[in-house]
């Protein structure tokens, strides 16, 4: 499994009556919040000396809903961390990792992908395996006999593929705006369609170009019950916030970023998928 580049701790707060520049009006990459404006210049000068433009290095941490089975919620569980309740986002890697579900997460969509995502099965120890651009074709559909509209893909290695529909987001929060990908699997397809849909309302405009405040809510279906997204528009990005979000785009677009592997199988799923 592909390791995730781990979030360097965030900054001590600028000195009083010091100037700074918005990010954003920094070269692309740079990435600080609040940058002296006398090293502005050195910076630009010295851009991309000293860190690492491969792919492998360049992994973008995901968001999880988590859900009671979740093993971040258990104190006994290794994965347990201070704070994990179900209905809670976590931010992997975050200073602040937990946060509320009720409070939520504002956040600036930057891309979108879907492809299939191959598990190992538990009995055989679980595990993230890989992503594919299409549904593998030696999948047979296997149909639950408890919920007949329950459907699992299975390869004949044994493993299990899910579609996954990835959300690529700025996440605002007070320690800065982060890089993250939310994915939706399962019953999560529903909220990201809903959510492309409230973003193609805008007469053409880029996902990057609007803010969107992300809740949790606890649902319920045949499966069980379990948390999923809600999702609230809250207007226009400024202009800093839209050229960072269009520089978001271009490194997925181009692949010079890329999601880290899941830790979790379907997190923001219903029932025994939210494993």
């Amino acid at each position: 499994m592909a390791r995730a580049k781990k979030t360097a701790p965030a900054e001590a707060a600028p000195e009083k009556n010091k100037k700074t520049v918005p990010a954003a009006n920094l070269p692309a990459k740079v990435g600080q919040s609040n940058v002296p404006a006398e090293l502005a210049g050195m910076m630009k000068a010295d851009k991309g000396k000293g860190v690492s433009t491969d792919q492998s290095d360049n992994l973008v941490p995901l968001i999880y809903i988590l859900q009671d089975l979740s093993p971040a919620t258990k104190k006994r569980d290794p994965a347990y961390i201070e704070g994990a309740e179900a209905g809670k986002f976590w931010l992997r890697n975050a200073p602040e990792p937990i946060v509320s579900g009720e409070e939520g997460l504002l956040v600036q969509p930057c891309f979108f992908t879907k492809d299939f995502v191959e598990w190992r099965p538990r009995a055989d120890g679980g595990g993230f395996i890989g992503r594919h651009a299409e549904m593998p074709d030696d999948v047979t559909e296997v149909r639950d006999p408890k919920n007949k509209n329950k459907v699992t893909y299975v390869r004949k290695n044994g493993n299990e593929v899910i579609e996954t529909r990835s959300h690529v987001v700025r996440v605002f929060t007070k320690n800065g705006v982060v890089p993250y990908v939310l994915p939706f699997s399962s019953t999560g397809h529903t909220t990201s369609r809903t959510w492309m849909f409230m973003m193609n309302g805008h007469e053409g405009a880029p996902s990057f170009s609007r803010k969107y405040r992300l809740t949790t809510r606890e649902k319920t279906n045949a499966a069980g019950t379990w948390f999923g997204v809600d999702v609230k528009d809250e207007g226009w990005v400024t202009p800093e916030e839209y050229m960072a979000g269009r520089t978001l785009y271009e490194a997925f677009a181009s692949g010079d970023k890329q999601a880290e592997a899941p830790v979790e199988k379907d997190p923001n799923a219903a029932g025994d998928d939210a494993l």
